[in-house]
């Protein structure tokens, strides 16, 4: 499914001030959310036919053995690539093209996975399928916005900061945690995540950091895995970075700032509208008791930053909203408090 060449493949784009200047014009560091919006903490939601797309991932893997959980969907493990940090990958009108370059050069070419993944996503879902009583898997809670934009303005930047939790006091489960953004057709994500427990592709009993890309065709990136460790603090965010024509660049960072770890993904796409912000998500499968979410019970997703306007980077007053679905599993102590980004499990 991979091929390589050796002939280079280079793209000239508009390239703007720093990330670091960045930060400071659009104010990452002051805690906007807090300050905008009061507090909203919501229960019970997205019942119904999203409950369908939250059960579907226990009984899909009885269905198709060895496959890996990645964030939103599970896929063949063949079909998931890790790329080197900072390596690149393109997306034209909508589509995965499977070439991936580093620093401009041609690095290697991914065919579609022959076979379809199974969307965990809420957003995409594509089966209704069950979960074992009490088992839950997908999508437990968000804090989220729908930002209404026109059809030729984007997100250009989404992101905040996190803490790596605790760990759970019990083993067995997968937990996903992360900012990120996806288009209007919301078959798409963008992603910094930080993760627990094996998706079968990697991980284990301890704290990664990595980035993603996850879409349709089939196709699925991620950037190298980086160890973090319980009270370390996260940076993630995904950003504009230039432009030619209607394809937009792309860099998703995840960043651990208090031991200076990093891992990241750039992407070039066109043919695609990006509206969704996510300030905070918590995803999890396997989950069979509350005592296997972090034992902190709580995750603070701070200082989240969403603008628009490239290359202008305008600020919005944020406008989130707390979002609980019915993941299947047991019923803990959920709650999000839109405001402040806080997400309580």
């Amino acid at each position: 499914m991979k091929t390589t060449r050796t002939n280079a493949k280079r793209s000239s784009h508009s390239t703007q001030p720093s990330h670091t200047a960045r930060l400071s014009r659009i104010g990452l560091q002051l805690t906007i959310a807090a300050t905008v919006l009061c507090g909203l903490a919501v229960s019970g939601l997205f019942t119904g036919s999203v409950a369908q797309a939250q059960t579907i991932a226990s009984q899909a893997t009885m269905n198709h053995p060895g496959w890996v959980q990645i964030p939103g969907e599970l896929i063949r493990p063949d079909c998931v690539h890790e790329i080197p940090s900072g390596a690149n990958v393109e997306i034209e009108n909508g589509r995965i093209t499977g070439d991936v370059t580093l620093k401009g050069a041609f690095l290697a070419h991914y065919d579609a996975c022959p076979e379809d993944a199974v969307i965990t996503r809420p957003q995409g879902r594509t089966q209704n399928l069950s979960n074992p009583p009490g088992t839950g898997n997908g999508w437990v809670e968000a804090d989220q916005w729908n930002v209404s934009l026109n059809s030729k303005d984007n997100i250009d930047f989404m992101g905040g900061n996190w803490t790596v939790p605790s760990y759970p006091s019990s083993n067995g489960a997968l937990i996903y945690l992360f900012d990120g953004i996806e288009p209007s057709t919301e078959n798409w994500i963008l992603q910094p995540v930080l993760q627990y427990g094996s998706n079968g592709a990697f991980g284990g009993n301890y704290w990664v950091l990595s980035t993603w890309m996850v879409g349709p065709n089939n196709y699925v990136f991620y950037s190298t895995p980086e160890y973090v460790y319980p009270g370390n603090s996260i940076l993630g965010y995904t950003e504009i970075t230039g432009t030619s024509g209607s394809t937009l660049y792309w860099t998703v960072m995840a960043q651990d700032t208090t031991s200076g770890a990093y891992s990241y993904i750039t992407a070039h796409t066109s043919g695609l509208h990006w509206t969704w912000a996510f300030a905070g998500v918590l995803e999890a499968y396997n989950v069979t008791s509350c005592s296997q979410f972090p034992a902190s019970g709580r995750e603070v997703f701070s200082n989240s930053t969403v603008a628009h306007g490239f290359p202008y980077y305008n600020t919005l007053s944020p406008q989130w909203y707390g979002a609980i679905y019915s993941y299947g599993g047991p019923s803990c102590h959920f709650a999000v408090v839109a405001a402040s980004g806080t997400l309580d499990f």
